[in-house]
């Protein structure tokens, strides 16, 4: 396993966090998912080219930055960011908002609608705030056009959120030996 080369974990999370924003503004050239950037993120996972690209988009920007294997099986299947619970750290409950464990933080994984995800893009999570930002891959925005873009999104279209990098960090620190 190869480790890192941050200072700490918000160090890694920030280097997540830039990676994806070097991509905001991408468009696909004809609302099909084609783009570049696209098949190139979908091959790094064995996935079509065209393929839907939200989760295998957050994924590519862990990927480049973990140095290692991923955390989860499947990084193109918004279901496998979310198939272990221990690693939720937010889930909406019928009674309003309910976190779990740790707080969000930046690059967390935001499962949104019936099946996508983007990764939070703010410094600082808001358990009260009706609205949080992310970055995500394959989604309009509100333009009407796909691509990867900064987006502001109502609390109430959280599902879920998830936390990978954590465990991934203590992981790797394990190995090594270091705190």
């Amino acid at each position: 396993m190869v480790a890192p080369d941050f200072a700490d974990e918000w160090a890694l999370r920030l280097a997540i966090r830039d990676t994806a924003a070097m991509y905001v503004g991408v468009k696909e050239q004809t609302n099909r998912n084609d783009h570049p950037l696209i098949t190139k993120i979908n091959r790094a996972f064995g996935l079509p080219k065209n393929a839907y690209y939200c989760a295998s988009g957050l994924a590519y920007c862990y990927k480049v930055n973990f140095k290692t294997k991923l955390p989860f099986n499947g990084a193109g299947s918004v279901a496998s960011w979310f198939a272990n619970r221990q690693r939720w750290v937010y889930r909406r409950g019928e009674r309003g908002n309910q976190r779990t464990g740790r707080k969000p933080q930046l690059m967390d994984g935001v499962s949104l609608f019936s099946s996508h995800i983007e990764g939070l893009a703010q410094l600082r999570w808001d358990a009260d705030a009706d609205y949080i930002e992310t970055i995500g891959f394959n989604t309009t925005a509100g333009t009407g056009r796909g691509g990867v873009y900064r987006v502001r999104r109502p609390m109430k279209d959280v599902k879920a959120i998830v936390n990978h990098i954590t465990p991934y960090w203590e992981l790797i620190h394990q190995a090594k030996g270091t705190p």
